[in-house]
């Protein structure tokens, strides 16, 4: 009869560690989509290609709805101010407040009529963004298997309290 709860505490410590896992794997994940986009829009800016609904929409590619707002307020309310649109976005909550406040400068920046501003705003975000990966690849090497190896103990202590 101890048998039943002490194998569910079991699993439920394990799915804790490995769900505390995944979260950092996502937050890799999220920044990599940031990268890429920086990437692309400094590629698009270089070309002296789109206006900035369509490169937030190009660069977002469905993976990051932030990008993907601020196109969709540009078109439906052009005369808003970048600091206007900027509050009305939803940001993701793998983002910490310095990584948010990065983004938020660069895309402030690239409502500049000149594109060499455009580049600089970019190229900065670029750098701080090298960082915040590097921060977040350390982090997530040290710590994935700890959490899933915590998860695993815990439950095996679980386990072997019940019962």
């Amino acid at each position: 009869m101890k048998m039943l709860p002490a194998l569910l505490g079991a699993c439920g410590c394990i799915a804790l560690g490995m769900a505390a896992a995944a979260r950092l794997s996502a937050r890799e994940k999220q920044l990599n989509a940031w990268e890429a986009a920086l990437q692309h829009m400094e590629g698009e800016i270089q070309r002296g290609g789109a206006g900035l609904p369509r490169l937030f929409r190009e660069a977002g590619a469905g993976q990051l709805p932030p990008l993907e707002q601020a196109a969709e307020i540009m078109e439906t309310e052009p005369a808003l101010s970048p600091e206007a649109m900027l509050s009305g976005l939803s940001w993701d909550p793998f983002l910490t407040e310095t990584e948010r406040e990065t983004l938020e400068e660069c895309l402030k920046g690239l409502f500049s009529p000149e594109p060499e501003a455009q580049l600089r705003s970019i190229g900065r975000a670029r750098e701080q963004w090298a960082h915040f990966r590097q921060l977040s690849r350390e982090c997530m090497e040290r710590n994935t298997r700890l959490y899933t190896s915590l998860g695993w103990l815990a439950g095996a202590m679980v386990f072997i309290l019940i019962c």
